[in-house]
C-alpha cells in the first residue's frame, strides 16, 4: 500500500504535469510585439513552434511553377467599393478593417476548394521605411504588407491574400483616403466607420500573378492549415506616406520569416532564377522550453510511479 506521503507526492507531480500542459492553452494569454514579442510566442503557444508556420521567405529559385493552378478571381473587388461603410478598429496589435455584410467580397480559383468570403483585412508595418512586411521575396523586405483574411462558407477553412507595398519616391495619390483614416486610428481606444474604395489596394484585378503555399496565422495562436496567396505585383507608397504609422501606438508589428521545412511554394507564372540567395528562413528555434518542461515532468511522473510499484 502507498503511504499518505507517497500519495501526496504522486498527486503533486500529476498536478504539475497538468498545469504545464494547460499553460499552452492560447485563451487569455498575452502577446505583443515588444516584451512578449515574436521570439517569445513559441514558448507560450505550442503551435507557434510548428513546421507549417507563416510568414516565410519566398526563394524564387525554389518556387515550383504549376501550370494547373487556376487563375485567381477577386470577386466584387473589381467594382468601386466606396459606397460601403467599413469599420476601422485598432485592436492593440494592428488596424483591422471589417467590411459591411452587404459588401459580398470573395476570392475563388487558385485551386481553392470553394469560394472564400472576406472577413477582414489588416496591416503589418515596420519602424522605418525599409522593413514592415512579414513575407519576403528572396530576402527582400517591403515597408508594408496587407493581409486580406477570407473564410470558406462550408468548410470554415481560411485563406489569406497578401499584398506588398513597395517604396517609391512619389506619393501614390490613390491611397490617400485610406491613409487619412489610418492616421486617425492610432490606438486601441479608436474605432471609425468610413466609406472608402479599396480597389487602389490591389496592384491588379485581372489575372494576377501569385504564389501559393500552406501556412499559418502570423499571430498567436499561430493556427496552421491556412492557405496563403501572395501577389507578385506590388502597390506603390512613398516614405512620406508611410509616416502615418509613425504616430501609431504600435511602432512595428511583423513576425520574421519562419522555416519552410518540407513545404512547397507554388506559382502560376514562371519566375526568373536567382543565384547566391540570402536565406532568411532559418530563424525559428526547433523546440521551446515548454516542450522540455512537458517531457521532464512526464518522465519524472513515470519514474515515480515505477518506484512506488516496486
Amino acid at each position: 500500500m502507498f503511504s499518505p506521503f507517497m500519495l501526496q507526492l504522486l498527486l503533486l507531480f500529476l498536478f504539475l504535469n497538468y498545469t504545464i500542459l494547460q499553460h499552452t492553452n492560447p485563451s487569455s494569454l498575452h502577446w505583443d510585439y515588444q516584451r512578449e514579442g515574436p521570439d517569445t510566442w513559441q514558448h507560450t503557444f505550442n503551435t507557434c513552434n510548428g513546421k507549417a508556420q507563416s510568414p516565410i521567405n519566398i526563394r524564387t529559385s525554389r518556387v515550383k511553377y504549376d501550370p494547373k493552378l487556376r487563375p485567381l478571381s477577386l470577386n466584387g473587388f473589381t467594382t468601386n467599393t466606396s459606397l460601403h461603410v467599413w469599420n476601422f478598429t485598432h485592436n492593440g496589435h494592428t488596424i483591422v478593417v471589417y467590411p459591411p455584410a452587404s459588401a459580398n467580397l470573395s476570392i475563388s480559383g487558385a485551386n481553392l476548394p470553394e469560394s472564400f468570403s472576406l472577413v477582414q483585412f489588416h496591416f503589418h508595418w515596420g519602424y522605418n521605411a525599409y522593413q514592415g512586411s512579414e513575407h519576403t521575396i528572396d530576402g527582400i523586405k517591403y515597408p508594408l504588407e496587407i493581409h486580406f483574411v477570407h473564410q470558406a462558407h462550408f468548410s470554415r477553412a481560411q485563406a489569406v491574400l497578401g499584398i506588398f507595398f513597395e517604396l517609391q519616391h512619389d506619393d501614390n495619390p490613390y491611397i490617400n483616403d485610406l491613409l487619412s483614416i489610418l492616421n486617425q486610428t492610432t490606438n486601441i481606444s479608436i474605432s471609425i466607420e468610413k466609406q472608402i474604395d479599396i480597389t487602389p489596394l490591389f496592384p491588379t484585378l485581372l489575372s494576377p500573378r501569385f504564389y501559393r503555399y500552406n501556412g499559418s496565422l502570423t499571430t498567436p495562436p499561430c493556427t496552421e492549415g491556412i492557405t496563403w496567396i501572395i501577389l507578385a505585383s506590388t502597390v506603390s507608397i512613398s516614405e512620406y506616406q508611410l509616416e502615418v504609422f509613425a504616430g501609431n501606438s504600435i511602432s512595428w508589428n511583423f513576425r520574421h520569416p519562419q522555416k519552410l521545412y518540407s513545404r512547397q511554394v507554388l506559382a502560376n507564372f514562371q519566375s526568373a532564377k536567382h543565384e547566391n540567395l540570402q536565406d532568411e528562413e532559418d530563424e525559428s528555434i526547433h523546440c521551446s522550453s515548454v516542450c522540455v518542461q512537458q517531457v521532464l515532468t512526464l518522465l519524472l511522473s513515470y519514474v515515480l510511479i515505477i518506484f512506488m510499484l516496486k
